[in-house]
């Protein structure tokens, strides 16, 4: 597939194409089906997706730089070792999804539904999670390094094995959430206790 630059696909049916090594760059996908595509080694740069399907679909290795994902939906899609530096999700479906590896650095899920999502061993630097629904959500051995987790709702979340340090603690209400000792001792000091 030739590289495409600065195209708007409308309406466009690519349900179940195979896109390994495509290369799209300032693109916008408008009411498209992309649902069940495979991508191996693409990349998606400075793309817009509104209102697009890309249900069940299955990424390794693809790069979604600095995109926006609008009105669309990603149910059951599976990301192995993606890198969605910069990315932003509005209004999108995002459940169930399976995150392996990779970097979703300075990425926006500011006020998702991310319940029972996993993201393991994903890093994470200064994503933004205010307000996002995390319940039972799975983050192990992430790394959430500066995280914005202000008004986020964790219950149930399973946080074991990530690095917290630098991120935004403070306001977070930790009841039901796993974490592991060296976690706990990170939050009680963020909220002001002494640990000796």
């Amino acid at each position: 597939m030739e590289p495409s630059e600065g195209i708007r696909f409308v309406r466009e049916d690519w349900y179940a194409r195979d896109l390994a090594d495509a290369r799209f760059e300032d693109c916008v996908f408008i009411d498209c089906d992309l649902s069940e595509i495979t991508t191996d080694g693409a990349a998606f740069d400075r793309c817009e997706f509104a209102n697009t399907q890309l249900n069940a679909s299955v990424h390794t290795s693809t790069r979604f730089a600095n995109c926006v994902f609008r009105d669309s939906s990603l149910f059951d899609a599976t990301l192995r070792q993606c890198k969605l530096t910069g990315s932003r999700f509005a209004e999108t479906t995002l459940r169930p999804l399976t995150v392996e590896g990779g970097s979703w650095d300075f990425v926006s899920f500011f006020e998702a539904d991310l319940r029972g999502v996993r993201f393991e061993g994903v890093r994470m630097t200064e994503t933004d999670f205010t307000g996002a629904r995390l319940e039972d959500a799975v983050l192990t051995d992430a790394v959430l390094t500066s995280v914005t987790l202000s008004g986020a709702r964790l219950k149930g979340a399973d946080l074991r094995g990530a690095d917290l340090v630098g991120a935004q603690l403070y306001g977070v209400d930790w009841r039901g959430v796993r974490i592991d000792r060296e976690q706990a001792l990170l939050i009680a000091e963020s909220l002001g206790a002494r640990v000796d």
